[in-house]
């Protein structure tokens, strides 16, 4: 065969990739151009009392449920107060509706519907907080626990993570009760108490409640997305909303290396135990999972495609050829990188007590964050296959609950739907995306109550907004607050 024939057949080919990346273009650009119609029309919507819900989140705020990793640290008069001065704050919530206490960290309270044959729905939320504690030359611009408002910002421990989004909740549902306002469908609301460090006592014992009662949602919605502003560069500035679809799984394996303990003049000829520890580390790092683009991360792309230059769009619109090309860009770096792969870090290591003597053991704690479609056993089986040293003794640690990645459902549905057609109103100008969640929330207890968990925060945050959750500084800005509240009252009303 000549060159010709062949260079012939290549053009064709190369044109009929081009056509069907164009046509594929214009046709996922028409299918995300989100068509409000009818659902612009406004509502009558009750207006809520926003001063003082603001002095109510700051109260909130002032009671320091801290959640510890040294569980006897925790001052559970703290916790308890909590929940009596919600009683203060919303009186019309827990005079109509069924509230019980669960433990010593779970709250529920339920709202009776006009249509019982209509599935419920479950909000969640917690009131527990880390520690805000000051390291280094981080401190606190305002104490952590003042809940002061100044300047339009409201500062404390919670603001953002996430006694917000409680009160959201609380203040919603105690607006449209003092309008006499009958939701069509019962709502439920449950909130945990040690959220923050996994959560078992709080939302595991309501979970394991609703179990019991056979209670079965339409859909559930947590915290773990927000509208993030400024934080993908290809949007030039336009915010878009991140409503986590699916999250990460958690696991942590400890890798501990025997060693000979001894006179450290005399080290062992075959290495100590710190170094054979430290081998086995470095091929864990230098051996990563496999990198895969989850079908909620390519929905998202595609989503993008309507809102970013023809050339990107092209891009996102034609994973089927350019898949290849996203993972190797998102793998350059370490925030895109961890949602597209298992994640692992060590992050705890102890051998030895004094420097002239040889360790007996050494041991590192290896934390994971498992991608949808890899399991627990998977991250097992690669630390054996990596490893390579049949010394090392691997096995499940770590003070959190270990627990299996959370897939979604479906792309959209319309529990999506319904917060994006919220967002048009509330938020007009953000784009509505699916999301992978990288942390681990108490949505995971609640698997198996729904086929729907959605999760997602109405607040519009930058990188510098981000960086104070679990550090110093949270705040939030109050006009992110009226527009999250606003959010959950017309939320509340189309359900």
């Amino acid at each position: 065969m000549t060159l010709f024939p062949i260079a012939v057949i290549l053009m064709s080919i190369a044109g009929g990739l081009v056509l069907v990346s164009f046509v594929r273009y214009f046709s996922i650009k028409q299918k995300y151009i989100l068509s409000l119609g009818d659902s612009r029309e406004e509502m009558d919507l009750p207006v809520a009392d926003f001063a003082g819900f603001v002095r109510r989140l700051s109260g909130m705020i002032r009671i320091p449920t801290i959640s510890w990793t040294d569980r006897r640290r925790r001052d559970l008069s703290q916790f308890k107060r909590f929940r009596e001065e919600l009683e203060t704050m919303y009186p019309l919530v827990h005079k109509q509706m069924d509230r019980e206490v669960i433990g010593d960290f779970g709250l529920v309270f339920h709202w009776k519907g006009k249509n019982s044959g209509k599935k419920p729905v479950l909000f969640l939320a917690h009131y527990d907080v880390v520690p805000a504690q000051e390291e280094g030359n981080e401190k606190w611009t305002h104490p952590p626990f003042s809940g002061l408002v100044e300047d339009g910002i409201l500062w404390g421990r919670g603001a953002l993570d996430i006694k917000c989004q409680l009160a959201f909740q609380m203040e919603a549902a105690e607006t449209l009760l003092a309008e006499g306002r009958v939701p069509d469908r019962d709502i439920w609301f449950a909130f945990g108490g040690d959220e923050e460090i996994s959560g078992m006592e709080g939302a595991g014992k309501i979970a394991a409640l609703f179990r019991e009662r056979n209670l079965a949602f339409d859909f559930v919605l947590d915290e773990g997305g927000i509208i993030a502003r400024d934080q993908l560069a290809f949007l030039k500035g336009t915010p878009a909303a991140l409503i986590g679809q699916a999250e990460k799984g958690f696991v942590t394996f400890k890798v501990t290396a025997p060693g000979e303990s001894g006179h450290s003049s005399m080290p062992p000829l075959e290495g100590t135990a710190v170094g054979r520890l430290a081998r086995g580390i470095v091929r864990l790092e230098k051996r990563p999972f496999p990198k895969r683009l989850d079908p909620v991360l390519a929905n998202m792309l595609e989503r993008f495609v309507p809102h970013v230059p023809m050339g990107l769009g092209l891009v996102f619109a034609n994973l089927w050829l350019t898949r290849p090309l996203i993972l190797h860009i998102f793998s350059k770096n370490r925030t895109t990188d961890s949602l597209v792969c298992t994640t692992r870090a060590a992050t705890v290591c102890r051998a030895g007590e004094q420097e002239n003597v040889l360790p007996g053991e050494a041991a590192c704690l290896v934390n994971h964050r498992i991608l949808p479609g890899d399991s627990i056993a998977r991250v097992r089986e690669y630390h054996r296959r990596t490893l390579k040293d049949d010394g090392l003794e691997v096995a499940q640690a770590g003070d959190w609950m270990a627990n299996e990645p959370l897939a979604a459902a479906q792309a959209g549905g319309r529990a999506f739907e319904l917060i994006e057609t919220i967002l048009a109103h509330t938020h007009p100008d953000a784009v509505a995306v699916p999301f992978l969640v990288n942390g681990s929330t108490d949505s995971k207890h609640y698997r198996g109550l729904t086929e729907n968990i959605l999760r997602f925060t109405p607040l519009v945050l930058t990188p510098e907004d981000v960086s104070t959750i679990h550090g110093v500084n949270e705040r939030v800005s109050l006009e992110n607050l009226e527009k999250g509240l606003a959010f959950y009252i017309r939320l509340f009303c189309h359900l």
